[in-house]
């Protein structure tokens, strides 16, 4: 194991800054209840959070720049926009110097879930005893040692809970990504020092409608827009309702980007 996290260290620090993320987040999400810790030091918990989750975006996307061996220029700039790891770069920053808005760290929460799980399985993979070839046994077939682990047993059937749940959970990323605008919206509305919120999330909502590699935006804007034509068109749903529904989906309608 030592041997595979040495030989890529880039990946190394990178899956580690993703550690870092889900550490911080569940640290942010249970101190109050198991710590006596005042409302500012668990404020650190969540912009720690947001910092490691900068980090390995950032990380990420120099990966990204550094295989695509392009020079810089307007098309490098321009799919520079398009990446996952750019909008998540420029959400992790916004929310780390914002005041706290603590479902902000649900996408990070889980995007780092989901990223960790491959270089997870790679060092299950290689902490595995290792078959004989010739003979088809393991180096201790016949001793405890030779069996696993609970604990590695425990972490093997997470990371297949995860990887077996891939695509809801990006679902639930995007439904996610969806509705923070409303909470930033309704947090701008109650105290002025965070009105311009919503006009900085707006132009991270379509980079990622725009996503070239993440159409879950997309459709997660499609589901909502069919479920509240479905609502708007039951005949028990009030005159004034509906209208306020069709007004609503118009509205979004106009601000949509068109998909590049």
């Amino acid at each position: 194991m030592q041997g595979h996290l040495q030989s890529d260290y880039v990946n190394t620090i990178l899956y580690f800054a993703r550690i870092g993320t889900i550490l911080c987040c569940l640290a942010f999400l249970f101190s109050p209840f198991f710590s006596h810790a005042s409302p500012a030091e668990v404020e650190v918990w969540y912009r720690r959070a947001l910092l490691a989750s900068a980090a390995s975006w950032a990380l990420r996307l120099h990966q990204r720049l550094k295989t695509s061996n392009a020079g810089f220029s307007r098309a490098t700039l321009e799919t520079l926009v398009t990446e996952d790891a750019f909008h998540y770069l420029v959400y992790s920053i916004i929310f780390a110097l914002l005041t706290p808005v603590s479902v902000s760290l649900m996408p990070v929460f889980l995007f780092a879930l989901l990223h960790s799980t491959r270089f997870t399985q790679n060092l299950l993979d290689a902490s595995a005893p290792q078959r004989n070839e010739a003979t088809g046994d393991g180096p201790d077939t016949n001793s405890a040692a030779g069996q696993p682990s609970y604990l590695r047993n425990l972490v093997q059937a997470a990371v297949t809970k995860v990887n077996t749940n891939n695509e809801p959970i990006l679902r639930l990323i995007a439904l996610n990504e969806i509705m923070l605008m409303v909470v930033c919206i309704f947090m701008a509305l109650s105290g002025p020092r965070i009105i311009i919120l919503p006009f900085i999330y707006y132009p991270f909502l379509k980079m990622r409608y725009n996503s070239r590699r993440n159409p879950y935006s997309r459709l997660a804007f499609y589901e909502l827009r069919v479920s509240l034509q479905s609502m708007a068109c039951h005949p028990k749903c009030p005159g004034f309702v509906s209208r306020m529904i069709y007004g609503l989906i118009n509205l979004v309608s106009r601000l949509c980007p068109t998909a590049g």
